[in-house]
């Protein structure tokens, strides 16, 4: 079951969203804005943030960035009477979008659950467990046992992992993967990137003349899928 963090003081807006969720087996998790402060919820099983946002200021600026630092799902702010500038500032601190009030519950559910689909698609696809050699890599459980070790996916080797299995034996740019990885933040860069490649790599590799993750020099990698495809589910 999906999760959606509601962050919001007033939940009478968005009943008829809530029930849409529910009604499509997704769980909505209630949080008061004035309950976040500097202590903020785990957000490490997380699928969607929605943070609702009476009026823009610095302290906004900063509660979205503080988020995102523990969490790199996507976060859609809801608002109204923002200038186009304050949007900008919201964006920039984070968010991936703005739904202005009164909004349409339908067409929010709808974007909502494009996103979440997308980002889940090679699951939905029944691409569950890849096995490559001694490794086992549990996309579901977002675990890797590699012979007598087991390890946890983070949330950004599994997304890593996402794309390059949805574009398998293809190259990916090192651009595309931070956007998708990082939501578009202006701040991750390519050492970030490198360093979570190579934490990925010893998780999933058991042969160093054999790379499943395989470097691209000065263009991205390619997850050589041929060595697992006969043995996948």
């Amino acid at each position: 079951m999906h999760k959606i963090a509601l962050i919001t003081k007033d939940v009478e807006p968005f009943k008829e969203l809530i029930e849409l969720f529910n009604d499509n087996q997704y769980e909505i998790i209630l949080l008061n804005m004035n309950d976040i402060g500097d202590n903020h919820k785990n957000f490490s099983e997380i699928d969607f943030i929605c943070l609702n946002l009476e009026y823009n200021d610095i302290i906004n600026q900063h509660l979205i960035s503080s988020i995102k630092e523990q969490s790199k799902v996507p976060l859609c702010i809801f608002g109204k009477n923002h200038t186009d500038l304050e949007k900008i500032a919201l964006f920039n601190a984070g968010s991936v979008g703005y739904i202005e009030f009164p909004f349409s519950s339908v067409e929010v559910y709808g974007r909502i659950n494009a996103v979440i689909k997308y980002l889940h698609k090679l699951t939905k696809k029944d691409i569950k467990k890849i096995i490559y050699g001694p490794v086992q890599i549990d996309l579901l459980n977002h675990s890797i046992k590699n012979g007598k070790k087991t390890y946890h996916l983070t949330k950004v080797e599994y997304k890593i992992l996402l794309l390059l299995l949805d574009k398998k034996d293809e190259t990916v740019t090192k651009d595309r993967i931070i956007d998708f990885v990082w939501d578009n933040d202006k701040s991750a860069t390519d050492n970030a990137l490198g360093i979570h490649i190579t934490r990925l790599r010893k998780k999933i590799e058991h042969d160093p003349n054999i790379q499943l993750l395989e470097t691209v020099w000065g263009i991205g990698y390619r997850l050589n899928y041929k060595l697992c495809q006969q043995n996948s589910e």
